[in-house]
């Protein structure tokens, strides 16, 4: 048997796509602020900022 190579998969999904923004240094403090706080890492904080989001604004009445 040969041992499993790369990283292990975290949820459901592997994580493959990069996203990448640029914000004010203000904004990324407390975006890692929220992070700490919540006791998160930040791509968990953001996956869980952009579910609710999206959660909100599909919303059916």
């Amino acid at each position: 048997m040969s041992p499993r190579m790369g990283r292990p998969i975290v949820g459901e999904e592997p994580k493959k796509t990069r996203v990448s923004l640029r914000v004010t240094k203000t904004t990324a403090e407390k975006f890692q602020e929220c992070a700490e706080v919540k006791k998160k890492t930040q791509v968990a904080l953001f996956e869980e900022m952009v579910d609710d989001l999206h959660d909100r604004l599909t919303e059916k009445e």
